[in-house]
């Protein structure tokens, strides 16, 4: 008795359609859903063919119903059901016998689904055409930004050719510099622009791989210098000299992860090596890795670096700058080369940017280059660095930490003797680094003089100079 009422209960309140019928296909009993939604009343249902309400699976060429056969709907999943009103809508049906023998059939609307379709091609079709919108007046915005910003940068070459005073170059600089930044981030929204749109292509052309990673090197080499650090760069000898591909975005590519390393390193080194993983016939795979002992990145934060205007710390944007469009360019530049970018590092140990592209051999014969004057050149300035102590410089009282500082105190003196100020600031942030794990005590006299150096103070600058030599000396023994 207590099974019958719940299954009364379920028959009335269930949402889907049911309907009980005969071997005839004559109606036996239909559920509230079936009358609701068919526009009969309960009565009116009751005894009439499943082919009123399934119109087109029993009308015969003439618009005649069909006498019932249920082979003509039972294996149908999906159909449409008519109302009263003759109107239709689509159902999803299933059937199955009750206890007592008699045939059921459930049928579910769909025009929810119909309705979800269309509006999700509306959608898309709306987002594509937004997008095309979007991409064009990118890059009108960015094409009319160039013209300004190109003129600025040629007042100011021709200026700086007729101005001796030096602060007023000084201040042309520092424009010139701002010029700089504003076009690399104008060519970054419009590359960004470009993939999205699928508007990108990449060349393919014959170029000398070693002599493109000189370039690449030479041009980070003055503010490697201003920063002094360490440059190492090895290539792998068996890499082919001349090579066909887009060498463009491999630069492209390359100054990203280099400008990155540089940006976000104080003290320690850079390192390039590039090896060659695989060759078929005329294709090479080349695996690149950049190294640096910068401020890392925390597994969290990585996540989210190769992300469209993303950094993977907020605080980085303010400090550092950018788009935060950079590596997710860079990863696109790659995936089109077919190859996969990934990064390994830690927060406080330095980040290691590893990626693999595809390219192709010339078809002409060349001599084989024994190795390219990239690896040659800086290997010859750095040495054997790679082979000395990994222990990490920003640990405080470490013995490349207390070698270091010793070298950056001596030249920030030097520097406030000279009244190198621009020089200084940079030392002074760079001893700030070195002795994060020192203690609080050091945070009051680095603060005076990273605020006397702004000033050009020299007296300020140099007591909070021997004040945190005092503090050095105590803290380290020396």
């Amino acid at each position: 008795m207590e099974n019958s009422r719940i299954n009364s209960t379920i028959f009335e309140e269930t949402k889907e359609i049911v309907i009980v019928y005969d071997v005839n296909g004559e109606i036996t009993a239909v559920n509230r859903s079936a009358t609701e939604k068919l526009g009969y009343k309960e009565e009116e249902l009751i005894g009439i063919s499943l082919g009123r309400v399934f119109r087109q699976e029993f009308q015969d060429e003439n618009g005649d119903y069909a006498p019932f056969d249920k082979g003509r709907i039972e294996d149908k999943s999906e159909t449409a059901m008519y109302r009263k009103n003759s109107s239709c809508f689509p159902v999803q049906v299933r059937f199955f016998d009750t206890e007592d023998g008699a045939e059921c059939l459930l049928a579910e609307d769909i025009s929810w689904r119909n309705d979800m379709d269309i509006r999700i091609r509306q959608l898309k079709e709306e987002e594509e055409e937004n997008s095309r919108v979007r991409n064009e007046f990118t890059a009108n915005v960015t094409h009319e930004l160039r013209t300004p910003v190109n003129g600025i940068k040629g007042h100011v070459n021709n200026l700086l050719e007729h101005i001796e005073d030096k602060e007023h170059r000084k201040i042309l600089d520092v424009i010139l510099f701002c010029c700089d930044n504003m076009s690399a981030i104008i060519n970054n929204i419009l590359d960004f622009s470009k993939l999205e749109a699928g508007k990108f292509t990449l060349e393919k052309a014959e170029f000398d791989f070693y002599k493109m990673m000189d370039q690449v090197i030479a041009t980070h080499m003055a503010e490697i210098n201003r920063k002094e650090l360490g440059i190492s760069v090895y290539i792998d000898r068996s890499i082919p000299q001349f090579l066909i591909g887009d060498a463009l975005r491999i630069n492209q590519i390359l100054n990203n992860l280099l400008s990155n390393a540089i940006k976000f390193t104080l003290v320690g080194q850079i390192s390039v090596d590039v090896s060659k993983t695989m060759q078929l016939n005329d294709s090479v795979e080349l695996f690149f890795m950049v190294k640096d002992s910068g401020i890392g990145i925390s597994k969290e934060e990585q996540d989210k670096l190769f992300q469209s205007f993303k950094q993977a710390d907020a605080s980085i944007t303010r400090r550092f700058g950018g788009t935060g469009l950079g590596l997710s360019i860079t990863k696109q530049l790659v995936e089109m080369m077919n190859g996969t970018i990934h990064v390994d590092s830690e927060k406080g140990k330095g980040s290691c940017f590893s990626f693999s592209i595809k390219l192709h051999t010339s078809q002409n014969e060349y001599e084989s280059s024994e190795l390219g004057s990239a690896y040659s050149k800086w290997s010859s300035i750095t040495g054997e660095a790679e082979k000395e102590s990994q222990e990490s410089f920003m640990e405080f009282g470490s013995e490349n930490n207390r070698v270091e500082l010793a070298k950056r105190m001596e030249k920030l003196v030097l520097s406030l003797e000279l009244g190198s100020w621009e020089k200084a600031e940079l030392l002074a942030e760079t001893i700030k680094a070195l002795t994060q794990g020192a203690g609080e005590e050091m945070k009051r006299p680095i603060l005076r003089l990273e605020m006397g150096i702004r000033k050009e103070n020299y007296e300020k600058s140099m007591a909070a100079y021997e004040q945190l030599k005092d503090i050095l000396k105590e803290k380290l023994g020396d």
